[in-house]
């Protein structure tokens, strides 16, 4: 559900939950545990109780990393902005959780009162994504290799294809800080998933949700807050892969990843397009086969992009090109 690095310490889960504490009902468990997820033995008291880290802030609402008086460990994610009636609220969430695969991450409860909008959700130790992309650059770190990048591509396609032939779900909300990163490099998951409808109801206009932080991950047809389409997140995972190939982040608001990628390539300066800590890991073929995938993605017309079962499909034929050409 969340992932990256602290931000700060912080009580204020457990004083900003206490302030409906004469509503408390209790917390709400959802989904099932059949991809490693931690069994629930905790309820809402001890979650008030809890030690809290800020994880982040994102556009759905702060994340802390919470750990409970036994040890367990979960996300806690404390929504703003919610517009969803309780009715509409649950049958969001338990529709979300419902949804099982390797590549996205399970959520496990959730807490609704007037004042106070909470999710829970495994802790993923390894981080996110954008944290391995972009934490520490400059200071000596281990870079992330070609590998690690390619499977990440994979799982967050992965993720999203089957959201969208599983479950007709759009993720509208696909950015790297939501692909968290697990020992297992082919098990990376995406959160915060299916959740648009939290944040719009019959009373209120559609915003997307990925409007705060993310917009540079934000399909040019949601400017004017149309909720989320499968060709939405088709392009949101084309500038995941852009942001992989070039280490360039599309959320820190000083480039539009897309555009410029498309300029420099326009000017047949391809090899300036990747980042510099690739350079000299000899897989220049597969870097621009997969430039290839990200530009077909991130087409301006909706329908001139491939579906997510097609970018699969192609990055799959990446990995496959390359074995057939390694040498033995």
């Amino acid at each position: 559900m969340g992932g990256g690095e602290f931000t700060s310490s912080s009580k204020e889960i457990s004083a900003a939950a206490a302030t409906a504490a004469g509503l408390i009902t209790k917390l709400v468990f959802v989904g099932g545990n059949k991809h490693g997820g931690q069994q629930q033995s905790f309820d809402l008291e001890d979650l008030l109780r809890a030690s809290a880290e800020v994880l982040g802030k994102g556009s759905l609402g702060t994340s802390y990393k919470a750990t409970l008086e036994d040890g367990t460990t979960v996300v806690v994610k404390r929504l703003r902005d919610v517009a969803a009636a309780r009715r509409e609220f649950a049958a969001c969430v338990e529709a979300a959780a419902a949804v099982e695969h390797r590549n996205l991450a399970p959520m496990r409860g959730y807490y609704y009162s007037k004042d106070e909008k909470l999710l829970v959700g495994d802790y993923l130790p390894a981080g996110s994504l954008s944290a391995r992309l972009h934490g520490g650059r400059g200071t000596g770190r281990t870079a992330m290799d070609w590998e690690a990048r390619m499977r990440a591509a994979l799982c967050a396609a992965r993720g999203v294809a089957h959201l969208h032939t599983a479950h007709g779900l759009p993720h509208g909300n696909i950015k790297s800080s939501n692909l968290l990163l697990r020992p297992d490099p082919d098990a990376a998951a995406l959160s915060d998933y299916g959740l648009n409808q939290l944040f719009t109801s019959s009373a209120t206009p559609a915003r997307p949700i990925s409007a705060a932080g993310s917009s540079g991950y934000r399909a040019p047809e949601l400017v004017d807050a149309r909720r989320p389409t499968f060709k939405s997140d088709v392009y949101s995972v084309g500038v995941l892969f852009l942001e992989m190939l070039t280490g360039k982040s599309p959320s820190s608001g000083e480039v539009d990843l897309p555009r410029w990628v498309q300029s420099v390539v326009r000017e047949e300066w391809t090899a300036e397009v990747f980042d510099g800590e690739l350079v000299g890991m000899a897989a220049e073929e597969e870097m621009v086969a997969l430039l290839q995938v990200a530009m077909a993605s991130v087409a301006t017309a909706p329908d001139a992009r491939p579906d997510a079962g097609d970018v699969v499909r192609m990055v799959e034929e990446i990995g496959v090109s390359s074995s057939r050409g390694a040498t033995p």
